[in-house]
């Protein structure tokens, strides 16, 4: 199955191919996605079908996984019950985040653990729970099928995430029971999530994002923030080195290290043992050098936690969360 992760400047779609997995990040025309709303659906079918035909992908099953600002996404206890009981309990989970009308949602669960008494019978029962918005899934699966895809699975972001880890402590069993901390860099915002193992704990978002630097760059080079991002990648000029981006990326690395020592703080049983950047932002080595200089824990990109068909890409850590939609669909 496709992965694939549209983001507010970037479409990325991971396939396997061969023994491979091939990786395509193209860039969203100018303001078509905001605050993960598509400006136009027509527009954003057109150009979806024409990265599909000029990438030659002849697949058509598609995972599409959720942004954070998409997807409700919460830990639930629950008593006792069968599947019909909590799918009609599941809305009350989540009245305090849906202000509408709940029926306005699909909900659904990862079930995380199931508890029990010494004689093995059921106390309660620990989920992961999701709603996400009937509408935006309509949406997405018109504009995917006008595309040329068929969607047939919804994921939200921290699922995706902890198939990543899950899928690399396959690979190190070592790697299993460690504190990780993702830090998804992208264009409107950070997303720092703590990880158990691949057991999601609790997730930060913080109100910046690549497009500051675009602002920025903008400015001090006379040109309009859109030119200004692909300025951003290349480090045209050396733009980035400037003091003015370097105190942006400062920025960053405060807000971002204010969070990990959060945890830190909230957990004094336990240590993190790790940091993978994610996101565009992952590919600007003035941020994420900012970052790792102020959080002290070993930092690295994310590909390290990546199956190994998918690292060695130039724009694997962008991709991540669509590499993470094609382990998911491959257990649909």
């Amino acid at each position: 199955m496709i992965g694939i992760d549209i983001g507010n400047s970037n479409c990325k779609i991971a396939f396997r191919e061969g023994s491979g997995m091939r990786l395509i990040s193209s860039r969203l025309p100018e303001n078509m996605m905001r605050d993960g709303e598509m400006a136009s659906p027509e527009i954003m079918a057109q150009f979806i079908r024409e990265v599909r035909t000029s990438e030659r992908v002849r697949d058509r099953s598609c995972a599409l996984v959720l942004s954070s600002s998409q997807a409700y996404f919460r830990h639930v206890t629950l008593p006792p019950m069968v599947v019909p009981e909590l799918l009609l309990n599941l809305p009350y989970e989540f009245r305090d985040f849906v202000s509408n009308d709940p029926d306005d949602y699909v909900y659904d669960y990862a079930v995380d653990e199931i508890m029990r008494d010494e004689e093995g019978n059921v106390v309660r029962m620990e989920l992961f729970a999701a709603a996400v918005s009937k509408s935006l899934v309509e949406s997405y699966t018109t504009v995917l099928r006008k595309a040329g895809f068929k969607l047939k699975m919804v994921t939200p972001a921290p699922m995706a995430y902890s198939r990543l880890i899950q899928t690399h402590a396959q690979e190190v069993p070592a790697a299993a029971d460690k504190d990780i901390v993702l830090v998804d860099i992208g264009s409107d915002d950070v997303v720092v999530s703590l990880f158990r193992g691949a057991r999601y704990e609790a997730s930060r978002n913080l109100d910046l994002g690549c497009s500051e630097l675009d602002r920025v760059i903008a400015d001090l080079k006379g040109i309009d923030p859109y030119t200004a991002g692909a300025y951003k990648f290349s480090n045209f000029e050396g733009v980035l080195d400037d003091p003015e981006c370097l105190a942006v990326c400062e920025h960053f690395a405060v807000e971002v290290s204010k969070v990990v020592n959060f945890y830190n703080f909230s957990n004094p049983e336990r240590e993190i043992e790790q940091l993978c950047f994610l996101g565009g932002g992952a590919l600007i080595g003035q941020l994420t050098h900012a970052i790792a200089e102020a959080v002290s824990v070993p930092a690295s990109s994310v590909e390290a936690l990546l199956p190994p068909e998918a690292r060695g890409q130039e724009n694997s850590p962008v991709c991540a969360l669509a590499v993470a939609g094609v382990l998911e669909g491959g257990l649909a």
